[in-house]
């Protein structure tokens, strides 16, 4: 690996594990319950991965659990389920076994992409100008799916000595709609909640594993496509 790669992965690391123990150090619950329920089908839904084309990564269904938890949970909460969703999603049939490193790295992405999130969702200027829930959810989705690629793309585009803008335009095209539908389901899910309890919403998510499937078989076409081609 590259020692510009390991500067990176270093410096990514140390912030990210810094702000996760830090706001799992404030632990609050509204609702042990509910945070349970979420963190064990955040974990299945780390299992129903997407490998990406042209890069070596992957995207989950457990993003539209964290969406859902910027919007119902605390941040500590929030914090905790991204950071085991993410540990699950890297170790559950990898073709490789990750090392360390690679863990730290994505647990510490993701943290800060949670916090960037959480922080525009609950930005008391903005919920001033619109406080609806779709269109701050949609912000911080945003801030979360931007904040997240960057940094992914940014060390692999270090690890695999390849320009920064193809390789996040790879991340970009092929995970972008797919979190812009999260985004849907997750508001939905949180909206109704308001009016028919959280555990009735849950009722929602099976839309969610159908364009997963979708999404899955999409990807899989094209890379079969794109076999033949070479």
């Amino acid at each position: 690996m590259p020692a510009k790669a390991k500067l990176f992965i270093a410096l990514a690391i140390i912030p990210g594990l810094v702000m996760l123990s830090l706001g799992v150090s404030h632990w609050e619950s509204a609702d042990p319950v509910r945070f349970t329920i979420y963190l064990l089908l955040a974990l299945v839904a780390s299992t129903l991965k997407v490998r990406l084309p042209g890069i070596t990564g992957s995207v989950s269904l457990n993003f539209l659990f964290i969406l859902i938890g910027v919007a119902q949970l605390s941040f500590p909460e929030t914090l905790a389920l991204g950071a085991v969703a993410t540990v699950m999603q890297c170790v559950w049939k990898s073709g490789t076994r990750p090392c360390i490193p690679q863990v730290m790295f994505n647990v510490s992405a993701l943290t800060m992409a949670i916090t960037t999130a959480h922080f525009m969702y609950h930005l008391p200027q903005i919920q001033q100008v619109d406080g609806r829930m779709p269109v701050l959810l949609a912000l911080a989705a945003c801030f979360f799916f931007l904040t997240n690629t960057v940094l992914v793309a940014s060390v692999l585009s270090l690890v695999e000595t390849r320009p920064f803008m193809r390789v996040w335009h790879q991340c970009y095209y092929w995970s972008f709609p797919y979190y812009l539908i999260g985004v849907g389901v997750a508001s939905l899910v949180s909206y109704s909640s308001q009016y028919v309890g959280w555990r009735t919403a849950l009722l929602i998510l099976p839309i969610m594993y159908l364009i997963h499937l979708h999404h899955r078989l999409s990807v899989e076409r094209h890379t079969a496509e794109d076999r033949i081609k070479q």
